[in-house]
C-alpha cells in the first residue's frame, strides 16, 4: 500500500510503500478509540438504556435482539448480552475494528449470542431475524455528522421489527448566542484596520468548529441569551427524522451585545425515560459536567455580526442536512453559506486565529518594522500574512509561497492595500539577488507540529547560496523548549483501556497500544510508536493541567549556519503526577521572541498559560513510565530528512 508524507524540506507530499500490517497498525493506532472507550459517563448511560429496553423487551415476553451498530470494540454488544439479550448482531465496517470486536468477543463467555458482521448497517439489505433493540454510537461533535440519521431511518424501515426501540432514543441539540472577540477571531478575515475588508464581505464558512468550550475563560466571552432547543430528533421514530429541516427559533436576549458566534452542544436522552442523559454541556452550563475529547461542544459563526439589545426578541434560523448544521439572524433564507474568500476553506481556525493575532500584536509589529525599515526583504512561508508587517517599512518585499491558491489571496491583499513594493512568486529560485534580509515567521500550512516549521532553514539556505552569507537571517535562532505537567484528561487519549464495565478489552491495547498477534506469531510490532510520531499534537490551552517542572532546552538551532544535524540525551527528573511532556518552539526574532508555546513562565501546580492559534507537541507517558523518578530524553533532528525525532525511556 501507499502512504501519503509531507517533506518538511521542500513542503511537497510524496507517497511512500508501507506494509500491510503497518496500515492496520496505524488505523487503529491513530483512531482515538480508547478516549472514547474510557469514557465511563457515557459506557454507564448506554448500560442504563439497554438495561431499561431489555428488560422491557422480557416483560412482553419476546426475544430480545440486539442491532449493534458501529460495534467499535463490541463493548456494547457485550453489554447487550450480559443485560440478557437473546442475541446480538454487531456490525461493524472498519475491518481493523471488526476483527478486533471478534475476537474479543470470542474470548467473552458471550461468544454463543453475539454474531460480527463486517459490513454498513446501511448495505445490508436483510437479516436472518429482525432485531427489535437497536443500539449505536453513531455521534460526533455536531451529532449527526457520521450519519446518524440516515443510519436510524434506514435500519427503522429495513432491517428491524415494528416498534423497535432504540438506545438513545432521542437527541436535542442546543444553542447560546455569543458575544466574543476571543471566539470571533477564529473566523474573522485578518485586516490591517478595523473595518478593512482585503478579501471582501466574506461570510465565512458555516462548518462547525469544535472546540473544549469548558476551557474558554469567563472574560473571553458573554452569552446573551440562556440556551435554545435548535433541533430533537425521534431516533425511534424513522417518519420523524427529516433529513433537511429549517426553524425559525424565537430567543430573548438576556444582555446586549453583538452575536459574533452560536455556541452549541447536544444531550441524548438513552431510554426515551427522561432519566439517563448524556449531556454534552461546557461544566460552566452542566451540573454533571464529564470531560471528553471524542465527543466536543462546537462554535458556528453567522454570515453577518448581529447587535441586540437586552430584553430584544429576535429570530435566529436554525437549519440541518443529513451531516451539518448552520445559523442565521435576519437573513430572509436559510442557505447554508460558503466562503467566498478561500481563505476560510485553505486555513484552519487555528490559523485564522493567529494571523489576526500575528497583525494585531503591537510589539511583534514594531519590530518587524524596525529591523524591514529602507530594507529589500524576502519573506518566507507559506501561508503567512507577515509581508503586510514588513511592507509597512521595506523598500521592496518578495514573498515566497509555494500554494497557489495563497498566493491569490495575497494578490488580493496587496490590491485592497495598495502595496506597490510588494510582489509574490511561488519558489526561492524566482527570488533577484538584490536583497538583503530574509525573513519569516516562520510558518508553513503544511506543517503540523511546530518544529516542522524548520523548513524555513532549509528556504534559508536555497538563497543563501544565491545571495551570499551577507544577507541577514530572522528569525536568527530557534529553541525547542519542553516541560512536564500533570493534565487533568487528556492523557486519557492515549491511555491503555484495559479492563472496562467488566470487559477484557486488552487485545484492543494489543493492537493499538503495543502488539500485533497474528495467528501463532508474536509481532513485536509497536503500533503506535512505529507507525505515528511518538509526540502528538493539541491545542494545549483547551487542555487544562498543571505544570511540574520549569520549562528545559531540548535543541537550539542557529538558522544563521547551514542546516546540520543535532541530538542531545539527557535525564528529566519527573516530579508526582507528571504525566505528559509538552514541546514548543521559540524563534528569536530580532529583540523579540516570537513562542509557539507559553505565553508566560509556568509556576509550579498553576496551570500553565498555552498560546492559542497554535498546536503544541505533547508526548503522554507510557504507563511504565508513569511511577519513574526521572526518564531518559534522546531528540535529534536528521538535517537530510529535516524532521525531528524524540524517544523517551
Amino acid at each position: 500500500m501507499f502512504l501519503e508524507k509531507i517533506n518538511h524540506i521542500t513542503g511537497e507530499r510524496e507517497w511512500e510503500v508501507a506494509e500491510e500490517d503497518h496500515d492496520l497498525a496505524q488505523e487503529i493506532a491513530v483512531s482515538r478509540f480508547a478516549d472514547m472507550i474510557l469514557d465511563y459517563n457515557r459506557n454507564d448511560m448506554f448500560l442504563a438504556g439497554l438495561r431499561t429496553v431489555i428488560q422491557e423487551k422480557k416483560a412482553q415476553a419476546v426475544p430480545a435482539h440486539v442491532l449493534d451498530i458501529g460495534t467499535g470494540t463490541g463493548l456494547l454488544s457485550l453489554m447487550a448480552a450480559r443485560e440478557g439479550a437473546d442475541k446480538v448482531t454487531a456490525v461493524e465496517v472498519f475491518q481493523p475494528m471488526a476483527d478486533c470486536a471478534r475476537s474479543i468477543i470470542q474470548s467473552s463467555q458471550w461468544k454463543d449470542k453475539i454474531n460480527v458482521i463486517s459490513s454498513r448497517s446501511t448495505d445490508l439489505s436483510s437479516l436472518a431475524t429482525k432485531p427489535n433493540i437497536i443500539v449505536a454510537e453513531v455521534f460526533d461533535t455536531e451529532l449527526i455528522g457520521e450519519g446518524a440519521l440516515r443510519t436510524f431511518k434506514e435500519a427503522l424501515d429495513n432491517l428491524v421489527q415494528p416498534g423497535c426501540r432504540v438506545v438513545p432514543s432521542r437527541g436535542r441539540v442546543w444553542i447560546v448566542p455569543v458575544e466574543s472577540e476571543f471566539l470571533a477571531k477564529f473566523n474573522r478575515i485578518p485586516r490591517l484596520f478595523e473595518g478593512d475588508q482585503p478579501l471582501g464581505d466574506c461570510p465565512g464558512t458555516a462548518a462547525v468548529y469544535d472546540v473544549q468550550l469548558s476551557q474558554v475563560l469567563p472574560h473571553q466571552l458573554t452569552r446573551l441569551s440562556e440556551p435554545i432547543l435548535a433541533f430533537s430528533f425521534d431516533f425511534e421514530s424513522s417518519n420523524s427524522i427529516i433529513y433537511d429541516e429549517s426553524f425559525d427559533r424565537p430567543v430573548t436576549c438576556t444582555k446586549s451585545g453583538q452575536i459574533d458566534a452560536v455556541m452549541m452542544w447536544w444531550d441524548l436522552d438513552m431510554d426515551g425515560t427522561g432519566t439517563f442523559w448524556i449531556d454534552m454541556a461546557p461544566k460552566w452550563a452542566s451540573k454533571d459536567y464529564h470531560w471528553r475529547d471524542h465527543w466536543m461542544q462546537a462554535v458556528y459563526y453567522l454570515p453577518h455580526r448581529v447587535h441586540v439589545k437586552e430584553n430584544q426578541m429576535i429570530s435566529l434560523k436554525c437549519s440541518h442536512d443529513e451531516f451539518s448544521m448552520w445559523f442565521s439572524v435576519g437573513e430572509e433564507c436559510f442557505e447554508r453559506v460558503y466562503c467566498t474568500c478561500q481563505l476560510h476553506t485553505i486555513a484552519a481556525r487555528q490559523t485564522i486565529f493567529s494571523m489576526n493575532e500575528l497583525l494585531e500584536n503591537d510589539l511583534y509589529r514594531d519590530e518587524i518594522k524596525s529591523i524591514c525599515e529602507d530594507r529589500k526583504v524576502v519573506v518566507l512561508g507559506e501561508g503567512s500574512l507577515l509581508f503586510l508587517l514588513v511592507a509597512a517599512t521595506a523598500t521592496s518585499v518578495t514573498v515566497v509561497d509555494s500554494n497557489p491558491h495563497f498566493r491569490d489571496i495575497l494578490e488580493r491583499y496587496i490590491s485592497y492595500y495598495k502595496l506597490s513594493n510588494v510582489k509574490v512568486v511561488k519558489s526561492t529560485a524566482e527570488v533577484s539577488t538584490d536583497h538583503d534580509i530574509l525573513i519569516g515567521e516562520p510558518f508553513y500550512l503544511s506543517a503540523m507540529a511546530p518544529w516542522q516549521n524548520l523548513r524555513f532553514w532549509y528556504d534559508v539556505k536555497s538563497l543563501r547560496e544565491r545571495l551570499g552569507n551577507d544577507v541577514e537571517i530572522y528569525p536568527q535562532t530557534a529553541t525547542l523548549f519542553g516541560m512536564c505537567e500533570r493534565f487533568d484528561n487528556l492523557q486519557n487519549t492515549a491511555a491503555p483501556v484495559g479492563t472496562v464495565d467488566g470487559f477484557d478489552l486488552s487485545l484492543f491495547d494489543d493492537l493499538s497500544q503495543a502488539w500485533i498477534i497474528t495467528f501463532k506469531l508474536l509481532l513485536l510490532f509497536k503500533a503506535r510508536q512505529a507507525t505515528v510520531a511518538l509526540v502528538d499534537v493539541h491545542p494545549l490551552w483547551e487542555y487544562s493541567g498543571v505544570a511540574t517542572s520549569e520549562r528545559f532546552d531540548v535543541l537550539h538551532f542557529d538558522l544563521r549556519r547551514e542546516p546540520h544535524d543535532l541530538k542531545v540525551n539527557f535525564e528529566l527528573p519527573l516530579n508526582s503526577g507528571t504525566n505528559g511532556i509538552p514541546l514548543w518552539m521559540e524563534w528569536r526574532v530580532g529583540n523579540y521572541t516570537v513562542t509557539t508555546g507559553l505565553k508566560s513562565e509556568p509556576r509550579l501546580g498553576e496551570a500553565p498559560e498555552w498560546k492559542e492559534g497554535v498546536r503544541q507537541g505533547v508526548y503522554l507517558l507510557s504507563p511504565s513510565l508513569l511511577q519513574r523518578e526521572s526518564i531518559r530524553v534522546d531528540a535529534r533532528f536528521d538535517s537530510e530528512a529535516g524532521e525531528a525525532s524524540f524517544q523517551f525511556y
